[in-house]
């Protein structure tokens, strides 16, 4: 009894430590589906209304298509407010200021309020020759009538005897209306071109550092030379250099060599690694002598002893040093933000930026590519994650 209690508890302390450390992701991947009010609000909202079911419905009717919305030329959209008639109408607009979510195409829409069946009607035309995908939307609703209105506004506002409702796009579509803040984020920065930087980059340090960590940690373990210890202790001591003591000495030699701006300073002074040096004498070490004896005499060298021997038994290590050095490529923002000017050699880290601005941050639109920036990592990790664990298991790295 004592014992079944104990376990209780322990997996009631690992199940409250797992929820703890997702709890900021769920945060994150709530936020990305918040309106900007949501996100704002000091209130905390645990459950946005672009995640509720019965909103999906409500959106799937406004708009040319169900799913993605939009409003093509000549085509109108009604929107039903049920109220009781008399009394101050409402009125509506479409707003002009420019902003994020504001289609320019928009502003030739026609505005008509009327009343009729037990309801206020906001009928709006598109009188454009052209189709505009978002519609924005401001009605000021008198307080004295019940308020009701056809799909949850992103904000709700006081102004005097009304209140302020406002969308930032009342003809969304389902899909359009949940993943708002998704496809808004993609279209503000040239996204593509960031994951091509991101990953050439993060790939080649993989490739190149692992071949260079494998030679160099080959050496230090199988090759015997004068002063092999010595040299494993000095290279063990540069991992005590902060890494940012290195950040002027490398841009004026990147300067002097003329490479800013290019692949080359991104990839360059990080495909030398301390810690895969490290990491793969470790595995080296662990391997039986007796391998590399037998390869010794039927007659391989060094680099027959390193490639078909050592390699294909340490690719645990690789993989976790694949790892630990993608993370480090594809995470890195401070180097990438001194050695790149141009829009083209810009990351993924650096294209989070385009969601700061002094006027404040789109925290809904920021948090939307943050998701999508860190998916290919999650699912890179959940893939390699048995080789990860062994790999670190095996090199005693705690």
């Amino acid at each position: 009894m004592r014992r079944s209690l104990g376990v209780l508890l322990v997996h009631a302390f690992l199940l409250f430590g797992g929820v703890l450390m997702a709890f900021p992701f769920y945060w994150m991947l709530a936020t990305s589906f918040k309106s900007p009010q949501e996100a704002l609000q000091a209130e905390p909202i645990w459950w946005p209304e672009r995640m509720k079911p019965q909103n999906w419905f409500q959106a799937a009717r406004l708009g040319d298509s169900p799913l993605w919305g939009g409003l093509g030329p000549g085509r109108s959209l009604e929107l039903r407010f049920p109220a009781p008639e008399g009394g101050e109408p409402p009125r509506a607009l479409v707003p002009r200021t420019p902003g994020a979510f504001v289609d320019p195409r928009a502003e030739g829409t026609k505005v008509e309020v009327v009343y009729g069946e037990g309801a206020w009607r906001i009928r709006l035309l598109n009188t454009t020759g052209e189709a505009f995908r978002v519609l924005p939307l401001v009605v000021l609703w008198p307080k004295d009538l019940p308020l009701s209105p056809p799909l949850p506004p992103d904000a709700l506002r006081s102004q005097g005897a009304f209140w302020r409702l406002e969308w930032v796009n009342i003809a969304p579509g389902a899909l359009g209306y949940v993943f708002h803040n998704y496809l808004e984020a993609w279209r503000a920065a040239p996204w593509g071109r960031y994951f091509f930087n991101s990953f050439f980059t993060a790939l080649t340090q993989v490739a190149v550092g692992l071949f260079l960590a494998a030679l160099a940690a080959f050496a230090l373990a199988r090759l015997p030379f004068p002063g092999k210890e010595g040299v494993f202790v000095l290279i063990l001591a540069t991992m005590m250099v902060p890494g940012e003591v290195l950040l002027i000495p490398n841009y004026v030699l990147l300067a002097r060599l003329g490479w800013l701006d290019t692949y080359y300073a991104l990839i360059v002074p990080w495909l030398a690694s301390v810690f895969g040096v490290f990491l793969l004498r470790q595995f080296f070490l662990s391997l039986p002598q007796d391998l590399f004896d037998a390869a010794r005499i039927d007659g391989a060298g060094p680099l027959t002893q390193l490639f078909r021997i050592a390699l294909p038994l340490a690719v645990p290590g690789m993989i976790s040093y694949g790892i630990f050095t993608f993370l480090g490529a594809y995470n890195a923002l401070l180097w990438p933000l001194i050695v790149t000017q141009s829009p083209e050699m810009r990351t993924v880290q650096l294209g989070l930026q385009a969601f700061v601005q002094e006027a404040g941050s789109d925290y809904g639109a920021l948090m939307a590519a943050s998701t999508f920036v860190i998916l290919p990592v999650i699912l890179g990790y959940f893939l390699a994650q048995r080789q990860f664990t062994e790999g670190i298991a095996r090199s005693g790295l705690k």
